[in-house]
């Protein structure tokens, strides 16, 4: 398992090969923040794509530019398909407009538990 943070994200790839990201409390995400979070990424993984396990529950608020960064082609290379964890009312709101107004390039679906994100994620 290998591990990395940055002062606002935990970054871990997990032993199921599956990059996990979970940010700290009351997190505003800004497409700085977007553009390490991909460079990141994409190390983690050796820019080979996995599934992805971002947990937006501590985000409070994500730019436009980051949401757009997020679901453009640099950081589509670096996931496979993404499930984003939304577990509150904010998490959801952030949730709901990267997939409905910035529709990411590759498979990307909300859940409720991280149970149901891997679930997802590993299903072929």
């Amino acid at each position: 398992m290998e591990y990395r943070e940055t002062a606002k994200i935990r970054f871990t790839l997990r032993d199921d090969n599956i990059l996990q990201t979970e940010c700290n409390p009351n997190t505003v995400m800004t497409l700085e923040d977007g553009m390490e979070s991909t460079r990141i990424s994409a190390e983690m993984v050796d820019y080979t794509p996995l599934p992805l396990l971002c947990d937006l529950t501590n985000v409070v608020k994500m730019t436009q530019e980051c949401r757009r960064h997020f679901s453009g082609k640099e950081h589509a290379e670096t996931f496979s398909k993404c499930a984003l964890i939304v577990t509150n009312p904010v998490s959801k709101i952030i949730g709901n407009f990267f997939i409905g107004l910035n529709k990411p390039l590759k498979p990307t679906k909300l859940f409720t538990s991280k149970e149901e994100g891997l679930k997802w994620l590993k299903q072929v």
